[in-house]
């Protein structure tokens, strides 16, 4: 019996016993979770908190930005620029480049540690100047359209009109006209952008050094990095996209296997292989030949400008270019030697300026501005006439970008945006 009561006894403690460490264990782990809720609050909460700071950050940025995109004067190029568009003592970095035809915009953001950055390739809106489809300087030669020739927007012509002509015996003609017909001046109208990038001040990379590495990319916020490829005559199987300057002063060939993204190229005679595709800016000094079906894409350029040596361009059948042409001189003599050659099924879509002759076989969505037209065929060779051809100046989107040609006084000069990297 004394056992039976003893072992009853001991039961009763040790059921206590468990039960309190039961409870304790429960308040431990409720006291665990309670803990992990206020911790996971807490780091919540500074979540929160910066990502609000970040985005606020992120509109403030963009704010500097618009501001900037329409007060660039506020900053030269190459130079870095301190503002406050807030009272709040936070401060925007602003820096303008020119890249080409275009400028890139810069701006940071800084708040403490976080920066809040903003880079793109902007380009002028265009100016009421620009809305002709053809300007033909005055010499006192008409300008004749033969064949199935369409122009679609107002014209500036010599006399102010247009006559027909028939070549290699055709009996009739499928002129199309559409837009107001005015007379042109004796001259060209004189662009105001000049694109001089000097490279002599900038680092220089020598290709045979960087080219075990096929894919090269550099941001434009960074410095401009000057590919020197001085004895090389054809660029293969290699890949540039962004803050590059591919520079030579020898003859340079551009193989299809080459892919260049915003980059420029300078070089006296450049020529693009058949089947490239992609978007640069071409600076040459002599002569620039695009082979058929290529693709250079928007934005990309083409400029020439020489007042000493025999300049052209050329391209070629099934080859397409979105951005423009501009072959530019200071004197008329010379303009005799300067020839832009748009051959059949050719497009261009936006701006060509070529201070000497074209011919045009090929169609363009934008803009003509040539001194005169010339056409060789296997019968003879003519002067100021357009054979088969298009221009159309309607087709073109009313936001797009076109080159910054000529300068309007009257309006302050603004940016829109093309891309941002």
């Amino acid at each position: 019996m004394k056992n039976k009561s003893r072992n009853s006894i001991n039961s009763k403690y040790l059921l206590k016993a468990s039960s309190l460490i039961n409870a304790i264990f429960i308040c431990v782990i409720i006291s665990v979770f309670s803990g992990c809720f206020i911790l996971i609050s807490h780091y919540q909460n500074v979540l929160n908190d910066r990502l609000y700071l970040q985005e606020d950050l992120i509109n403030k940025n963009e704010s500097a930005f618009h501001y900037f995109l329409n007060n660039n004067e506020l900053v030269s190029y190459n130079d870095v620029k301190e503002i406050y568009v807030f009272d709040d003592d936070i401060p925007s970095f602003i820096e303008k480049k020119n890249w080409g035809f275009y400028d890139i915009l810069i701006c940071k953001t800084v708040f403490k540690n976080d920066t809040i950055s903003k880079t793109v390739l902007v380009g002028s809106i265009k100016k009421a100047i620009d809305n002709f489809a053809l300007y033909v300087t005055d010499y006192d030669k008409p300008l004749k359209l033969s064949g199935n020739t369409k122009v679609s927007g107002n014209i500036e012509i010599p006399n102010g009109r247009i006559e027909q002509a028939y070549i290699n015996g055709q009996k009739g003609n499928a002129i199309n006209l559409k837009g107001q017909q005015l007379k042109s001046k004796d001259k060209l109208p004189k662009i105001d952008k000049v694109i001089d990038i000097d490279v002599s001040g900038l680092p220089r990379l020598s290709f045979n050094t960087i080219n075990e590495e096929k894919i090269h990319i550099n941001g434009f916020d960074r410095d401009t990095k000057v590919i020197d490829l001085n004895g090389i005559t054809s660029l293969k199987d290699i890949s540039y996209k962004g803050n590059f300057i591919l520079y030579s002063i020898n003859d340079l060939e551009i193989d299809s296997s080459v892919t260049l993204h915003d980059v420029v190229v300078m070089a006296p005679v450049i020529k693009i292989e058949s089947g490239f595709k992609g978007n640069i800016q071409i600076i040459a000094t002599s002569e620039v030949v695009i082979e058929e079906n290529v693709s250079l894409m928007y934005p990309s350029s083409i400029y020439i400008k020489n007042d000493t040596d025999i300049v052209s361009i050329e391209i070629k059948k099934n080859s397409t270019l979105v951005g423009g042409i501009v072959i530019d001189g200071d004197t008329y003599n010379n303009s005799l030697e300067r020839k832009l050659f748009i051959n059949e099924s050719a497009t261009i879509i936006g701006n060509v300026y070529c201070y000497g002759s074209t011919e045009l076989k090929g169609s363009i969505i934008g803009s003509l501005y040539t001194d005169r037209f010339f056409l060789n065929t296997e019968a003879s060779n003519y002067e100021n006439i357009i054979l088969n051809a298009s221009i159309n100046k309607d087709k073109l989107p009313d936001n797009f970008v076109e080159l910054p040609l000529f300068n309007n006084s009257s309006n302050k000069k603004k940016y829109a945006v093309i891309k941002e990297f």
